[in-house]
């Protein structure tokens, strides 16, 4: 019986670990050793700066931005003339992304004559341009002196579908949580 006891508790003490050799974690049945863990909604998303963003757009949303944005087609870098963008199909149209991280394009000529309003507290002008029965919205907003970024947002129904412009705002709002 002692002999059982001493076995019980020395299978304990193996299976707690040392303090130089821990234990080895349990994993679940539906994930190796070699896979990543999966992320989780209540880590913090990582932080970037637009200067990042511009070198890499399509970082400019992260997982949980894609699902709550109902985005359904992957984001793609695409050309653009003012610089690398991104391009995604959402509900409501296709949304691009484009970081510029040298201007502030708020502050063009070309666009004083659009409304400005805020997005997250930012300085943001808004276009609404139609041709060719497309309607399309532009959303430049402000991240900090001399830098800014552009939400282009192409209607996917003609008319518009109303909320077309709030889902442009919802990308821009997603992508200044993103700057942090």
């Amino acid at each position: 019986m002692l002999r059982l006891i001493s076995a019980v508790v020395l299978m304990g003490i193996a299976a707690c670990g040392t303090p130089d050799q821990p234990a080895s974690p349990v994993m679940p049945p539906s994930r190796t050793s070699n896979s990543p863990p999966s992320p989780t909604s209540s880590a913090a998303p990582v932080v970037l700066a637009l200067s990042s963003l511009a070198e890499d757009p399509c970082q400019a949303l992260t997982h949980e931005d894609v699902v709550r944005l109902s985005v359904f087609t992957e984001g793609a870098e695409v050309p653009d003339p003012s610089g690398k963008s991104c391009q995604w199909s959402a509900r409501g149209g296709v949304v691009r992304f484009t970081a510029y991280p040298t201007a502030d394009k708020t502050q063009d000529q070309d666009v004083q004559h659009l409304p400005a309003g805020e997005i997250e507290g930012r300085r943001a002008v808004i276009g609404e341009f139609s041709r060719s029965g497309t309607t399309s919205y532009t959303i430049l907003v402000t991240t900090s002196p001399g830098r800014s970024f552009r939400i282009l947002i192409v209607s996917s129904a003609d008319p518009p579908e109303p909320d077309t412009l709030a889902v442009g705002k919802d990308f821009a709002a997603a992508v200044l949580r993103r700057l942090g």
